[in-house]
């Protein structure tokens, strides 16, 4: 077996189990081994194709992956209640985080609703979402104008 072939292997091994995992681990020494490879084939001693190899792989793991993971949002999986963040919603409960009660109603749902600033939000105001935590959406009160 010739070195240039070892690197084809190793490379394609790391492509497999990136393929496998998507996590964006991998993929780098698959183009180490490719680099290998060529020098290997193009006649390179084994410490060059090495260094070529640890080189390569470094570059692309530490200057590529962050900008894949920006475009690719590995590891960012977005649910339904995303879309509720930043919705304006009326009140259909007094909320108040002291005594601990609020509703709003979305659809034909009533959720828990609390504060963000602590404030008490009469019913009947219109309030923003500003995020969720579990079944509890914590709200701002929109000015009305």
């Amino acid at each position: 077996m010739t070195y240039g072939l070892l690197w084809v292997i190793v490379a394609v091994i790391a492509l497999v189990i990136e393929i496998i995992s998507m996590g964006l681990t991998t993929i780098w020494f698959t183009g180490g081994g490719i680099v290998s490879a060529i020098i290997a084939y193009m006649g390179g001693p084994l410490w060059l194709q090495i260094i070529a190899f640890i080189i390569v792989s470094t570059m692309l793991l530490l200057f590529m992956r962050p900008i894949a993971k920006k475009y690719l949002n590995i590891g960012n999986a977005k649910t339904n209640t995303d879309s509720l963040i930043g919705r304006t919603e009326k009140v259909i409960k007094t909320i108040d985080n002291n005594n601990g009660y609020g509703l709003i109603k979305l659809g034909d749902v009533e959720w828990r609703a609390v504060s963000s600033d602590g404030s008490v939000i009469p019913e009947g105001s219109l309030v923003k979402i500003e995020k969720i935590e579990g079944t509890k959406l914590y709200v701002r009160r929109e000015v009305e104008l």
